[in-house]
């Protein structure tokens, strides 16, 4: 006999595949804490992961204090990302296959070599060390109504919205940059929509790294070599319409694009 667990994760399941509202807040399935949202999350992404390729990373989301206090989060959530929806730079997507499409703007990290915490503490140092390269990204990120009003339970059941990561070069030298000084710039064929810079995560785009190393830790996982992790948006999520171009500069990092069909 299924678990509640699993029947949530069945329930969101059939949702996200015939793209219909998420109705879990409307049912007994509802989590009742943080911990077993991220219960259902992760049966929910395993059954996604199964056509996926398997998993390829990390998202994480809420790594500023305003939007911790918009969504009543005490500190960061994360999410996972799936190896068919890793893209590079210059890339191409279809709206159609979203709900409702939409890019942030990020610093993702990609893993040198395993974090195994029970070896090597987690800290700093080790976190830093373990790092391979920085690269600019879009995250990609399909915004889906809810029956119900939205929640931190919700969003983290539902993995916060994720979708995938568009990918510009590597930075391999990336502790020698001043990168919170860094700034951002989007523009939506050929007009600027949104600007940031690398401070606004967490002081430093590779900050909140820290903090997942832990929290997986804390929840019998770790971070592996070669794991995608993007780290928070410096700029707040911007929905795009086929025929759009979306064009991502960074002091330090390059350009990246993305031509939605």
């Amino acid at each position: 006999m299924e678990t509640k667990t699993q029947q949530a994760a069945d329930q969101l399941y059939r949702e996200y595949s015939q793209k219909i509202p998420y109705s879990l807040m409307n049912t007994d399935l509802v989590p009742l804490s943080e911990a077993a949202a991220y219960d259902i999350q992760k049966e929910f992404m395993f059954k996604r992961a199964q056509n996926a390729g398997g998993y390829s990373g990390y998202k994480i989301a809420y790594t500023t204090k305003v939007m911790q206090e918009r969504v009543g989060a005490s500190q960061p959530v994360f999410g996972r990302l799936l190896s068919n929806s890793v893209y590079q730079s210059p890339a191409s997507l279809f709206a159609v296959n979203y709900v409702n499409l939409a890019l942030e703007c990020e610093v993702a990290v990609t893993m040198a070599s395993d974090l195994d915490a029970h070896d090597k503490g987690v800290d700093r140092v080790t976190v830093f060390d373990a790092i391979k390269h920085l690269q600019l990204a879009f995250e990609v990120v399909d915004i889906r109504k809810s029956a119900s009003e939205n929640s931190l339970i919700q969003s983290i059941a539902t993995n916060i919205h994720g979708a995938g990561v568009v990918l510009g070069q590597p930075v391999a030298n990336w502790r020698e940059l001043d990168i919170p000084s860094a700034k951002c710039e989007l523009k939506l064929d050929g007009v600027s929509v949104g600007t940031g810079q690398g401070s606004d995560v967490n002081g430093h785009p590779v900050e909140p790294m820290i903090w997942i190393a832990k929290t997986l830790n804390a929840m019998g996982g770790s971070l592996k070599k070669g794991d995608i992790v993007i780290t928070g948006s410096m700029i707040p999520p911007i929905e795009v319409k086929p025929g759009m171009k979306a064009t991502l500069h960074m002091d330090l990092f390059g350009e990246i694009t993305l031509d939605v069909q």
